[in-house]
């Protein structure tokens, strides 16, 4: 049997990986971090909620509800917020604290329904987890094979999406030079108004399934932004394949390092577990801003110079 660090890890990565290619999606498009996003989540953890706690049924039932919830939230934000701002030539400033409000009226939203709930049916949505609702297969819950396998699925459709497609190519045509696509014809509204959908989608798919192993609640999402701009920082902002890189990575600093630690350290290091994004994001940004995929990068990565020159170096001693 697996340890239940490793449980976490597995299942954690699969949602988080999610998350941060939403969300670098949207930065790409748009240029600015949408402090928003995991509010898409807790949609997704609320429509959860409600259709176990109140209504009885299968949690894995809400998954496609979350999804088209979310994706038409992002259409109604693209529209009602964004597109306005920018039609007034608002940059990323105003944009950033734009979504930033709009996630505070959100939580606002969510803390109402939250007391409704408490008043009308005396549950608690604080700390929930729905974890006994899940199946389980040779002793481990549904949701250990579930999650990462939705992650893959979603990651590898996306990529056959954006590089297939005319469609998909359009999207990322309009995410390199807006100017140069609109001038080849592309409808650059329906390219935008589909990302905001995309983004939305996987967000609030995302969060619907957490609560089937960790525990929540209906205004979490402060929490979890960060672990999701962790992950994005760590693969670069604007690059969606390093989005999964970096939440594999944020999902181990929070899941796998913690209780090794406290193996050696005590227990008392786990109330520490949410410091690790903060740190992550202090050390890649001093290390390489643009993100760890640029180790890829052999003509900007610093790490390749180093490596070229020690390479360099063990050639003139074999000689």
């Amino acid at each position: 049997m697996l340890s239940t660090s490793m449980l976490g890890f597995v299942i954690y990565s699969g949602m988080l990986i999610i998350l941060c290619v939403g969300f670098s999606m949207t930065y790409l498009m748009e240029k600015f971090p949408n402090f928003a996003h995991t509010s898409y989540a807790s949609i997704g953890t609320i429509i959860s909620y409600t259709i176990v706690r109140l209504l009885g049924y299968n949690p894995y039932l809400s998954a496609p509800i979350s999804s088209i919830v979310g994706g038409l939230l992002g259409i109604v934000l693209y529209l009602l917020i964004v597109k306005p701002l920018q039609e007034k030539g608002r940059g990323g400033i105003e944009l950033i604290f734009a979504m930033f409000a709009l996630s505070i009226i959100l939580s606002a939203i969510m803390s109402v329904f939250s007391y409704w709930v408490l008043i009308t049916y005396r549950f608690r949505t604080s700390g929930f987890i729905l974890v006994e609702y899940d199946f389980s297969i040779f002793g481990y819950p549904g949701i250990f094979f579930v999650a990462p396998l939705l992650s893959v699925i979603l990651v590898v459709s996306l990529h056959l999406f954006l590089t297939r497609t005319n469609f998909g190519i359009a999207i990322r045509a309009t995410a390199e030079d807006p100017k140069l696509a609109a001038s080849l014809g592309i409808n650059l509204f329906h390219v935008h108004l589909s990302s905001w959908f995309i983004t939305g989608t996987m967000a609030s798919l995302a969060g619907s399934l957490l609560p089937l192993w960790l525990p929540t609640s209906l205004g979490w999402s402060d929490a979890l932004l960060v672990s999701v701009l962790a992950g994005s920082v760590v693969g670069g902002l604007d690059n969606i394949y390093g989005a999964v890189i970096g939440g594999i990575l944020v999902s181990v600093a929070q899941k796998m390092v913690p209780s090794l630690l406290v193996g050696l350290l005590g227990t008392w290091i786990a109330g520490y577990e949410h410091l690790a994004p903060i740190l992550i994001i202090v050390i890649v940004l001093m290390v390489e801003p643009r993100g760890l995929i640029e180790v890829l990068n052999e003509e900007h990565s610093r790490l390749w110079k180093v490596w070229r020159r020690l390479s360099y170096r063990r050639s003139k001693l074999r000689s």
